[in-house]
C-alpha cells in the first residue's frame, strides 16, 4: 500500500480546490510553488474545463517539457486552443499558434484568432479568479485578493480601438500618486517588465503611475486575461506598497 505524505497529501486537497471558484487561484499558485507536474498532468484529463485551464497555464508557467504531448492532445480536441497554444510557447520557445499538425511537425503558421465574445469572456475570465467583476458595457473591473490580505482592482476595457479601428482589450492598475522624484525610478523598470508598461494616467485630476497591458481583441482568451489580470494586480500592489505603505487601489 502507497503511504500517503504530508506533501502528496496537500496536492489532492488544492486540486480538490481547482474545482471551487473561491479557492482555484491560491490552489493553483500552491501547486506551482510545489513545482506538483503530476497533480497538474492529472488536471488535463479533468471534465472541469476550469481545472483543466489551470493545469494548462500552470504546466505553462513551470515550463514542463513532458506536459507538450498532452497539450499537442488537447488542441487536437479543440480544447482551450488560445491557453494551450500559449502554455506550448512558453514550454518550447516557439508561436506555432493553435494547430496542432504544426506543432507536430515543429513548423508551420498560427491559425487566425476567433472572434471575441466579451460577455462570454468576461464570465468564463471571472470563474477562472474566482471573483466577482463590476461593470457593464464593455468596461469592467476586477478585485483581487492577495497576499497580507491586501487587494488590487484592474480594470478591463473592451471598447478599444487603435488608428487602424482595429478592436483592442486594455487593462490598466493604480499603482499610486505620480510623484515627480520618482517618475525616473519607476519608468526604468519597463525595461524589465515582461508584461505591460508603467505609465501616469490622470485619475480624479490627479496623475498617477499605472501598469498598463493592451492586446489585439482577437488574441485574447478568458485564460490569457485571467493570467494577465493576476500579473498586473500583483505588480501594481507591489509598486503601490513600495510607494505609498497603503492599500487603496
Amino acid at each position: 500500500m502507497t503511504e500517503n505524505t504530508p506533501q502528496s497529501t496537500s496536492t489532492a486537497e488544492w486540486v480538490k480546490q481547482l474545482y471551487e471558484p473561491q479557492t482555484r487561484r491560491s490552489a493553483r499558485q500552491k501547486l506551482i510553488a510545489a513545482r506538483a507536474v503530476g497533480p497538474l498532468l492529472e488536471c488535463l484529463e479533468s471534465h472541469n474545463s476550469s481545472v483543466v485551464w489551470a493545469g494548462v497555464v500552470s504546466l505553462g508557467e513551470l515550463g514542463v517539457i513532458e506536459a507538450t504531448e498532452p497539450l499537442i492532445e488537447l488542441l487536437e480536441r479543440g480544447k482551450l486552443a488560445m491557453d494551450v497554444a500559449d502554455a506550448l510557447a512558453r514550454i518550447t520557445g516557439q508561436d506555432l499558434g493553435t494547430d496542432p499538425r504544426a506543432w507536430r511537425k515543429v513548423l508551420g503558421a498560427p491559425s487566425p484568432p476567433p472572434g471575441l465574445d466579451v460577455a462570454r469572456c468576461v464570465a468564463q475570465t471571472a470563474d477562472y479568479l474566482g471573483v466577482k467583476p463590476t461593470g457593464s458595457n464593455g468596461t469592467y473591473v476586477f478585485q483581487l485578493s492577495l497576499a497580507d490580505g491586501r487587494k488590487q482592482k484592474v480594470a478591463v476595457f473592451f471598447d478599444r480601438h487603435d488608428a487602424q479601428e482595429r478592436e483592442l482589450v486594455v487593462l490598466y492598475s493604480e499603482c499610486g500618486p505620480a510623484n515627480s522624484k520618482y517618475y525616473e525610478t519607476v519608468l526604468r523598470k519597463n525595461i524589465s517588465m515582461p508584461f505591460g508598461a508603467f505609465a501616469i494616467r490622470d485619475v480624479d485630476g490627479s496623475p498617477n503611475f499605472v501598469i498598463v497591458e493592451t492586446m489585439a481583441a482577437g488574441a485574447v482568451t478568458p485564460g490569457i486575461l485571467a493570467t494577465k489580470i493576476e500579473q498586473i494586480a500583483a505588480r501594481a500592489d507591489q509598486v503601490e506598497k513600495q510607494l505609498t505603505q497603503e492599500d487603496r487601489r
